[in-house]
């Protein structure tokens, strides 16, 4: 069979191909692109923790939270906050300013005893040393005979006279209270906004005064106008001092008290202890006919704003700038009239007022007026007691000698002025007076101490 030319090429071709595939390999081509990434294969194993780092720099303080609220009146879980120390019960807050007061120490004294059931019973004591005295008072919650009471009791006034016999009596207390104590809220009123409750912080005003101390606000002493009246007298506008006046003051009305010629009956004639408010207004002693009497610039209403607090109750700048509540005089506040003043006796004002105290003591005791006993038979005082500054401590004689209704207002005013305490401080010139009227009464010419009689 005769194979053409092109079959020989072509097997030829094949068997060079064939030649091909039958001998050693060739070298690799190059590599190609990269394909697509796969699926993620599963999470290994947690490795070792590492070391902590340095801590980073304190952070600005935040802004102070909503105050928080408890079930059992508004202290919040685990005590109390920083905002519940200030301004009342921090180490140097109000409350611990009121324990070192004899307001504390009187109700501390009389925890339990006796004397409470006395002064928080129905009677006039209950006025003021129950712990809702004055609240009740504002309220009208006051008991009397006859049909009408104190004409101002809402501001402090407690006599009156009795419809059903003529006769100027006292108001007694009408509450509940079984506590003595001149507390918080017997002065301010926590009603409104009471921190206590609402878990807030204090905010000024949160605690009003009870007794009405606006600019034009007078409370009332009970020394009326004549006898059997009971109609009072202002004491004056001594806006926050008001409140200290409502119960400062003598009770008595001398006016009707004093009225004709007096036979002493008890060691309790007289005037209140604590009678300040009587000697600062310059207008509760015993005045004698015919005299004037005056007051020094202690007892203006217009150049001693806020009358009693601003002695006793200087602004305190590191408790929110409110008045100190130990109610002790402070000398800071004397220096900043009486420049370089060391002590109180400024002007050797209180040492005058005690020799005259001690003049009028030794002329009242010579008639047989003062005792200090209370058993009887009473006795006159003598040794060191009439030689003391215990002044305060001096009571009316019962079964003395009958005096003339002068002879009457000079003992009160004794009794009013060494009640009073101070030395003269609350009103010297008004002081002065009083003590010169009424040694001049017993003794029958000047004192010794002050020939001349201030005017």
């Amino acid at each position: 069979m005769t194979i053409s030319r092109y079959a020989l090429v072509v097997f030829s071709a094949l068997g060079l191909v064939a030649a091909a595939c039958s001998g050693s390999d060739g070298a690799d081509g190059k590599q190609g692109p990269a394909g697509s990434d796969g699926a993620p294969g599963a999470t290994g194993a947690t490795g070792p923790t590492g070391a902590t780092g340095a801590p980073g720099p304190t952070g600005a303080t935040g802004p102070t939270g909503p105050g928080g609220s408890g079930a059992d009146g508004g202290v919040p879980e685990g005590g109390l906050t920083a905002s519940c120390l200030g301004p009342c019960h921090g180490f140097g807050g109000i409350v611990e300013q009121w324990k070192t007061s004899t307001h504390y120490s009187t109700y501390v004294a009389n925890l339990g005893g006796d004397e409470v059931e006395t002064w928080t019973g129905e009677r006039s004591c209950g006025l003021c040393h129950a712990v809702d005295g004055p609240e009740q008072r504002i309220a009208g919650n006051i008991t009397y005979s006859g049909t009408t009471g104190p004409a101002n009791a809402a501001l402090g006034q407690i006599n009156y006279l009795n419809s059903t016999n003529s006769k100027v009596g006292e108001a007694n207390y009408g509450g509940q209270a079984k506590v003595a104590q001149v507390g918080c809220n017997t002065c301010h009123d926590a009603s409104g906004n009471d921190p206590h409750a609402t878990g807030a912080e204090y905010t000024a005003g949160s605690f009003p005064l009870r007794v009405p101390s606006g600019a034009t606000d007078e409370v009332y002493l009970e020394k009326s106008s004549a006898a059997a009246t009971a109609d009072g007298t202002k004491a004056g506008a001594y806006t926050k001092g008001n409140t200290c006046m409502f119960c400062h003051k003598s009770r008595k009305d001398v006016t009707d008290y004093i009225s004709g010629a007096v036979t002493l009956t008890s060691v309790h004639w007289g005037p209140h202890e604590g009678p300040q408010a009587d000697i600062y207004t310059a207008k509760g002693g015993y005045h004698f006919t015919g005299l004037t009497y005056g007051s020094s610039v202690h007892g203006d209403p217009a150049q001693f704003a806020d009358g009693c607090v601003k002695c006793h109750m200087p602004k305190v700048a590191g408790n929110m700038n409110i008045g100190d509540h130990s109610f002790h005089p402070q000398l800071s506040v004397c220096v900043t009239c009486h420049n370089g003043a060391t002590s109180f006796d400024v002007n050797s004002g209180v040492s005058l007022v005690g020799l005259l105290l001690q003049e009028l003591r030794e002329q009242l005791n010579s008639k047989g007026w003062l005792t200090r006993d209370e058993a009887a038979p009473y006795g006159a005082i003598a040794g060191s007691q009439l030689t003391d500054s215990d002044y305060a401590l001096d009571e009316p004689r019962p079964g003395s000698p009958q005096m003339t209704q002068d002879e009457a207002g000079a003992l009160y005013n004794y009794i009013l002025v060494a009640r009073g305490a101070a030395g003269g401080i609350h009103n010297p010139k008004y002081t002065k007076q009083l003590l010169f009227d009424s040694i001049k009464t017993i003794k029958g010419s000047a004192p010794s101490a002050l020939p001349i009689r201030p005017n």
